[in-house]
C-alpha cells in the first residue's frame, strides 16, 4: 500500500501553533495514474506511427510522381521530338507540293503541342526545383507557373531559407500551396494572392491568402473539393493544423502548421520525454494557471478552458504575488498572465516565474495592443501576447503552442 503524508497547521485555543500530520492511502490513485500514463504512452506511440506512415505514403507518392515525370521526359518527349525531326525530312521532300506541306505543318504543330503538354505535365508531377532548391524557391517557381497558366499574380514572402528534413514534406507543402492557389483561381474572383512561409522552431508555417469574395468556413465540408479536405486530413495526420479565416467579400486566409519531422519514437520514463512542455505531444492535459485581478475574467477563462479535454485549470491568482507563489507551488505548464496586475505587475511576475521555472510558458493577456506593453512582456519572457478582445480560438492556440502567425503578420 502507498501512503502520502499531509501536514495541516492550526493553532490551539491558547494560540499555540500545532501541526496535524495525516497519512492518506493513495494506492488506488497511484494505480489509476500508472494506468493512465501507460495509456497516454500507447496513444503517443500510435500517433507517432500515424505520422511516420503519413510521411511514408507521401514519399511513395513522390517516388511514383518522379518516375512518371522521368518517363514523360526521357521517353515520350524524346519520341515526339524525334517524330518532328522525321517530319521535317518529309517536308523537304514535299517542298514542291503545297498541299502536303500544309498537312505536314499541321502534324508538326500537333507534335509540338504534345511535347509542350508532356513537358508541362512532367513539371506538374515532379518539378525539378523540388529536388534542387529550398521550399521558398519551390514556391517562387509555383507562383510563376500559376501566373503563366491562370493569370493569377502570387506574391511570395519567405522568411529566410526554408529547408526541410524530408523531401516528402516539401512535396506535400508544395502540393498544398498548389491546391489552395487553384481554389483562389476557381472561386475567389481575384487577380492576386499571397503566400507566406517561415520556420518557427521545429514547425513549418505556410499561409495562402487572397482578397477575393471569401466564404463561410463553417460550410467548408459542403462546398470544398476533395483536394482541400484531403489536405486538412493529411495535415492532422502529420501532427499539424490548418486554420481558415474567411468572410463574405473579405477574402480568405489558410494557415498551415506542420512539424518538420515526426516525433521521435521512444519509450522510457516521463522525465526523458522530448516533447515541449505545453505542446500537443506532451500526452497529458496541459496544466494552466490563470492570473487576472478581475474575478469575472478568471471565471470566464476557467469556463472556456474546462470545456477543453486537453486543458486543465490547476489554479487561479488575483494578483502578481499570488501568481508567483502558485506557480512555484503548482509548477504549471502554462500561466495565462494579465499584463496589468496589482501588488506585482504582469511583466515582473513573468520575469520571476521564468527565472525559477524556465520551461513554464507565459501567455500575456491584455485589453491593449500597445507595442510598448507587448514588447515589455516579451522581454520579460512571455512567449505569446493575446488580446482579451480576440477570438477565444487565439488563446486556445497559444495555450496549445500552435505557432500560428499573429494578426499583424497575416495582414489582418
Amino acid at each position: 500500500m502507498i501512503f502520502d503524508t499531509y501536514d495541516f497547521p492550526f493553532t490551539d485555543t491558547d494560540g499555540t501553533p500545532l501541526i496535524l500530520e495525516m497519512d492518506i492511502n493513495i494506492t488506488e490513485r497511484k494505480r489509476a495514474e500508472a494506468a493512465l500514463q501507460e495509456l497516454n504512452e500507447t496513444l503517443e506511440h500510435r500517433a507517432r506511427q500515424l505520422q511516420k506512415l503519413t510521411l511514408e505514403v507521401s514519399e511513395a507518392e513522390d517516388r511514383e510522381r518522379r518516375h512518371l515525370a522521368e518517363i514523360l521526359h526521357d521517353d515520350l518527349q524524346q519520341v515526339l521530338a524525334a517524330a518532328r525531326f522525321h517530319l521535317s525530312l518529309l517536308n523537304n521532300r514535299a517542298k514542291h507540293d503545297p498541299a502536303q506541306q500544309a498537312i505536314i505543318a499541321q502534324v508538326s504543330q500537333m507534335l509540338l503541342d504534345a511535347v509542350q503538354k508532356s513537358r508541362s505535365l512532367s513539371h506538374e508531377l515532379s518539378p525539378a526545383v523540388l529536388h534542387q532548391g529550398d521550399l521558398g524557391e519551390t514556391l517562387h517557381w509555383l507562383a510563376e507557373q500559376v501566373r503563366t497558366k491562370h493569370g493569377l499574380r502570387v506574391t511570395i514572402e519567405a522568411f529566410g531559407p526554408i529547408n526541410t528534413q524530408s523531401e516528402a514534406l516539401k512535396m506535400f507543402l508544395y502540393k498544398a500551396a498548389q491546391e489552395l492557389l487553384f481554389n483562389v483561381v476557381k472561386h475567389a474572383r481575384t487577380e492576386a494572392a499571397r503566400i507566406r512561409v517561415r520556420r518557427l522552431g521545429r514547425y513549418l508555417c505556410l499561409s495562402v491568402s487572397d482578397r477575393g469574395r471569401g466564404f463561410d468556413p463553417r460550410q467548408l465540408r459542403e462546398t470544398a473539393g476533395f483536394g482541400l479536405l484531403s489536405i486538412r486530413e493529411r495535415i492532422e495526420l502529420l501532427g499539424g493544423r490548418m486554420k481558415i479565416r474567411s468572410a463574405a467579400d473579405e477574402g480568405s486566409t489558410f494557415h498551415i502548421v506542420v512539424p518538420d519531422s515526426p516525433m521521435t519514437d521512444h519509450r522510457g520514463p516521463r522525465t526523458g520525454d522530448n516533447s515541449v512542455p505545453g505542446s500537443p505531444s506532451s500526452g497529458r492535459p496541459l496544466r494552466v494557471l490563470l492570473a487576472d485581478d478581475h474575478k469575472i475574467v478568471r471565471e470566464g477563462l476557467a469556463s472556456l478552458l474546462s470545456e477543453q479535454n486537453d486543458i486543465e485549470v490547476v489554479g487561479e491568482a488575483a494578483n502578481g504575488r499570488e501568481a508567483i507563489n502558485l506557480a512555484y507551488r503548482l509548477r504549471p505548464d502554462i500561466v495565462v498572465m494579465d499584463v496589468a496586475m496589482p501588488l506585482i505587475n504582469g511583466d515582473e511576475a513573468t520575469r520571476q516565474i521564468k527565472a525559477h521555472l524556465p520551461k513554464t510558458r507565459i501567455i500575456a493577456l491584455s485589453m491593449h495592443n500597445a507595442g510598448t506593453k507587448r514588447e515589455t512582456m516579451y522581454r520579460s519572457g512571455a512567449e505569446s501576447y493575446v488580446l482579451k478582445s480576440a477570438p477565444s480560438a487565439e488563446l486556445l492556440d497559444a495555450i496549445r503552442g500552435t505557432p500560428l502567425p499573429s494578426r499583424q503578420e497575416s495582414g489582418e
